[in-house]
């Protein structure tokens, strides 16, 4: 009786025998001051990809309708909150973040901010960074593979 397995490549990532698959969303908030223009970040994996960025309010690596603004119309140092989900791989990822201007993410009364999965933080002057770590998730296929999926 021959046999044969045949292990797909979201099952091989999830296994461990190859690279991650994608398959965890991970969410995004980012806090504007009125002086937006002057702020981007990127999201860099531990391979040195830019997974996601930001650069003078346009957004790029965020999944498709998870994206909304919340303008704020009380303060006005406070421009809006951004929101939104990533769908990373499994690993750790720095985040670097700019102000063009070198002034900083803040104005008046109000500091912008950025937080990604477990990490956060802001631009004091003309940088900033922080890390998070993405936990592993298998993918869907590969749980199926696997004989787990219910």
């Amino acid at each position: 009786m021959n046999k044969r397995f045949m292990l797909t490549a979201a099952g091989a990532a999830a296994t461990g025998i190859a690279g991650s698959a994608s398959a965890v969303l991970v969410d995004m908030e980012n806090g504007l001051d009125r002086w937006f223009g002057e702020h981007s970040w990127q999201v860099i994996s531990s391979g040195s990809t830019v997974v996601a960025s930001m650069a003078a309010g346009t957004y790029y690596g965020i999944v498709d309708g998870t994206f909304s603004v919340v303008s704020n119309t009380v303060d006005t140092s406070h421009f809006a909150t951004v929101y939104g989900q990533m769908d990373l791989a499994s690993g750790t990822y720095n985040v670097q973040m700019q102000d063009s201007y070198g002034d900083g993410w803040a104005w008046g009364a109000y500091t912008g901010y950025l937080a990604i999965g477990s990490g956060s933080g802001t631009v004091s002057a003309a940088s900033g960074s922080f890390s998070f770590t993405v936990a592993g998730v298998p993918a869907p296929g590969a749980l199926a593979l696997l004989g787990l999926a219910g």
